[in-house]
């Protein structure tokens, strides 16, 4: 993940590289090999999607809003416009050279952009004012609650789901006052947000609800909603610990509550078994400390998806620093069965030049077609300046692939065409 910061009136962006030891600013993860091939059930098929990446270049280019954004998030419309949401976000133009400058370029902490009949727009943020993007002013879309106040609080990317009606979206809660590791920010929580859906799909934050903050320097709290699943009659609702130290990085939790539950303001149930596709009543428990992790090293960024009845949970390998801009696959047979014994598949190996970084790897099931995926992911760089100097990095980058092992329907994934 990245955060924008600003240092003396200019817009900084500092990478976030989340690992073991916990989140450290600045660390450059570059791409390496993860093990020998024999550690991996298979290896995907993967190739850039040209037209996907194409689309979200133009806009970005030429929209006068939008010009990059990271933590690429997909939420499928009743009117079957799609809206993308993002976590840090530049505003404002570009250039031909293909840059942008830090004086007229404005930053938000989270924004979102509507697509419609493959075309990009309008972007969900902060208006300018008569002169344009300021530098110097926040642009944020969607703000923390009141108890917890802008100047020290912001909402950073988590998955959405429609429940009832309504959209809710997960946001982790980061606090700018507490600095692990020397870094910006801590995370401490989460916020679910709700937005009303007016006529023609507008979406507009109705407010949200905090859930299971512990704001405090030395907490590891379970970050609720990196990832949602619709099954079998329940949402469930995927959590991770990201400051839980080398020995077992990034374990991943699970909650649920009934479908339109989150609506009704349910009761949620926290899993507390073995990983198991048939587990006993009891391992689901009220108390969410009583969650037991299923698994560990996936990442902050994540999604899991039911890909022709396999349940296919898509990340970052969190499972080594030297292998963190590397996606891998672990499939399931159900929400509750991702195990340390999970097939594991390497899904793409990014090659990227010393100061770059790739994450937060998901599937776009709307544009997907069976085994074959829609993977949007996001690209930054530790280079000082390096978004400003190559406006193309800092943007959702694209990916079909042919996912291992998956029996069933399969086919070209949906292009961007009117």
């Amino acid at each position: 993940m990245t955060r924008a910061r600003r240092n003396g009136g200019v817009a900084v962006v500092v990478v976030a590289a989340v690992v073991a030891a916990g989140i450290a600013a600045g660390l450059l993860l570059s791409a390496g090999r993860p093990g020998s091939e024999s550690a991996f059930a298979g290896t995907a098929v993967a190739r850039p999607d040209a037209a996907w990446n194409a689309l979200f270049q133009a806009y970005g280019n030429l929209s006068g809003a939008w010009s990059g954004g990271d933590g690429a998030q997909s939420l499928p419309l009743p009117d079957g416009s799609t809206v993308w949401f993002f976590a840090d976000t530049f505003l404002g133009q570009t250039y031909p050279g293909g840059t942008r400058s830090p004086a007229t370029t404005g930053l938000a902490h989270n924004s979102a952009v509507l697509y419609r009949d493959g075309h990009l727009g309008p972007t969900y943020a902060g208006a300018p004012g008569l002169g344009g993007y300021d530098s110097a002013a926040d642009y944020t879309w969607v703000v923390p609650p009141p108890s917890y106040p802008a100047a020290r609080y912001e909402l950073i990317n988590g998955d959405q789901i429609i429940d009832h009606g309504t959209v809710y979206k997960f946001y982790q809660l980061a606090d700018r006052d507490l600095h692990p590791a020397g870094f910006p920010y801590k995370l401490v929580g989460t916020v679910i947000e709700a937005f009303s859906l007016s006529p023609g799909d507008v979406l507009s934050p109705a407010g949200g609800a905090p859930l299971a903050i512990v704001d405090s320097a030395g907490s590891d709290p379970v970050i609720w909603g990196a990832a949602t699943l619709v099954s079998g009659g329940y949402i469930y609702i995927y959590g991770v610990r990201p400051y839980n130290g080398d020995a077992a990085p990034f374990p991943l939790y699970l909650a649920r509550v009934p479908a339109a539950g989150l609506a009704a303001g349910d009761a949620w149930q926290y899993y507390d078994g073995a990983p198991s596709c048939s587990p006993p009543a009891s391992a689901w428990a009220s108390d969410p400390r009583s969650a037991t992790a299923l698994r560990t090293g996936v990442s902050a960024g994540f999604s899991v998806t039911d890909v022709n009845g396999t349940d296919v949970l898509l990340t970052g390998d969190g499972l080594s620093a030297a292998s963190t801009n590397n996606a891998v696959a672990y499939y399931a047979r159900c929400p509750t069965g991702f195990s340390p014994a999970s097939p594991r598949y390497l899904v793409y190996q990014p090659r990227l030049p010393g100061g770059y970084l790739a994450y937060e790897y998901r599937i776009v099931p709307q544009f997907s077609n069976g085994s074959d995926v829609l993977v949007s992911y996001s690209q930054n760089t530790t280079v000082l300046g390096g978004n400003y100097g190559d406006i193309a990095t800092y943007r959702p980058h694209f990916l079909d692939v042919k996912l291992p092992g998956i029996g069933g329907p399969a086919g070209s994934v949906t292009q961007p065409a009117p």
